[in-house]
């Protein structure tokens, strides 16, 4: 029952103090909580870059997301390219951004103390199993070498991985695409990256992490098989960190028969889900993204069939009501803990704790409202992003951001955007 105090965009005091305000919020009956962080976001890939950060950052804003992790690749050099990249934030995007840099190949790796030194980046991103046509994938050498750059940096870095099996994924592919041709579904999807797949993949990476002492991120963490697997190593190995997705955690291969929920990795099964948030219950899993990847019907090629589709969809909005919803008023989590994988731990996993995370004196005054008894029924048509469909359509949620506030200046409130201008940033580590 105490009152935020905010001043220069800043979180200036708590309690109840005799200060006299400009502008008073009562979030009576309601939580006040971090601004949320999204540390796994991908912008750039089917539209310009600086189309996405005005439209899908503005979504983020919409649903209480005041910060994200962005993944940006190329196929040169990022000391050339990423000059640009933080020129277009500052111009364009509602949202503070932690920058990752993808690195897929050896001279990339070889400017990674130039990455940490001279862009103040320390997070990077390598796929054992790519995105074909996208990204490459990357072999346990390249990885190793990958590793030996960041210890020469003498900065704390962490690395993001895309962790499965390339060899079991291709032959599994093979396999459904002998079995069922063109005729196979968004279920049959499901069997061409088998669970065993992903559980191999994180044991190798972490054992490489351990041996090398650099700490590893496994992003988008899909599968029973693989959280159990990291939930016997974590206690053993303190180079590990757990990410699980939004969609991972509410969406199966069952919950539509078409095309739309195509990912990478895909989405399992119902003893999946439930195994994820027991992992999140019990603190194996450390933060929570949403991989989004924005795109149309079209750019999806959702109507053609599931070997053609692109894997990805716009989540950014739904987010934080899809957990609000599912975690909270369905499985009864602790809202405390749920939020704390959202603002404070991938704050702490990336470098930028307490400046972003928390709402003590001192930090940025990132702020959302949320009120957990405000139902809404999602249409893609009404939400911010420029896709037209969500994962989600027709699905009533409930627990819906009200007010998020941005560097101390109300941005969203009540479903409106109140501030068009860009107050985002790139942030440096």
């Amino acid at each position: 029952q105490w009152n935020v105090y905010i001043k220069d965009g800043k979180i200036f005091a708590l309690g109840n103090l005799n200060i006299k305000a400009k502008r008073i919020i009562d979030a009576t009956g309601k939580y006040v909580m971090p601004g949320i962080i999204d540390p796994h976001v991908h912008l750039g890939l089917f539209a310009p870059l600086e189309e996405e950060l005005r439209t899908e950052t503005k979504a983020a804003i919409m649903g209480g997301i005041t910060t994200i992790g962005t993944f940006f690749a190329s196929k040169g050099s990022h000391l050339d390219t990423f000059p640009n990249t933080i020129e277009a934030i500052g111009a364009n995007s509602y949202v503070d951004i932690i920058p990752h840099l993808v690195i897929s190949n050896d001279d990339q790796r070889k400017e990674i103390i130039g990455c940490t030194n001279e862009l103040g980046v320390t997070s990077f991103k390598i796929y054992m199993n790519g995105i074909p046509g996208i990204v490459p994938d990357v072999d346990d050498g390249f990885i190793l070498d990958v590793f030996d750059e960041i210890k020469k940096s003498r900065k704390k870095c962490i690395v993001c991985a895309h962790a499965e099996n390339r060899y079991l994924v291709q032959r599994a592919n093979k396999m459904v695409f002998e079995s069922k041709g063109k005729s196979a579904t968004v279920q049959d999807w499901t069997d061409t990256h088998p669970s065993f797949a992903e559980e191999e993949a994180v044991e190798r990476l972490s054992f490489l992490a351990k041996q090398s002492e650099v700490p590893v991120y496994f992003v988008h963490i899909s599968s029973k098989a693989a959280i159990d697997k990291l939930r016997l190593l974590k206690p053993f190995n303190k180079f590990i960190n757990i990410e699980t997705t939004s969609p991972y955690l509410s969406i199966t291969r069952h919950s539509s028969n078409t095309n739309d929920i195509k990912m990478e990795p895909p989405f399992r099964n119902d003893e999946d889900v439930e195994a994820l948030w027991k992992a999140l219950e019990d603190n194996v899993i450390d933060s929570i993204g949403t991989d989004n990847v924005t795109m149309t019907k079209a750019e999806k090629r959702i109507d053609e069939d599931i070997w053609t589709t692109i894997p990805g969809y716009a989540v950014l909005q739904t987010h934080l009501p899809v957990l609000l919803n599912k975690g909270i008023n369905e499985k009864g989590l602790k809202i405390e803990q749920l939020i704390s994988k959202i603002t404070k731990r991938p704050a702490e996993t990336f470098g930028i704790y307490p400046q972003k995370g928390t709402i003590l004196p001192g930090s940025d005054a990132d702020i959302v409202i949320v009120d957990l008894n405000l139902s809404k029924k999602v249409k893609a048509d009404e939400l911010s992003g420029r896709s037209d469909f969500s994962i989600y359509e027709d699905s009533n949620l409930k627990g819906w951001p009200v007010m998020t506030i941005k560097s101390g200046r109300v941005v969203a409130e009540e479903g409106k955007l109140i501030e068009s201008n860009s107050l985002g940033k790139c942030l440096y580590r």
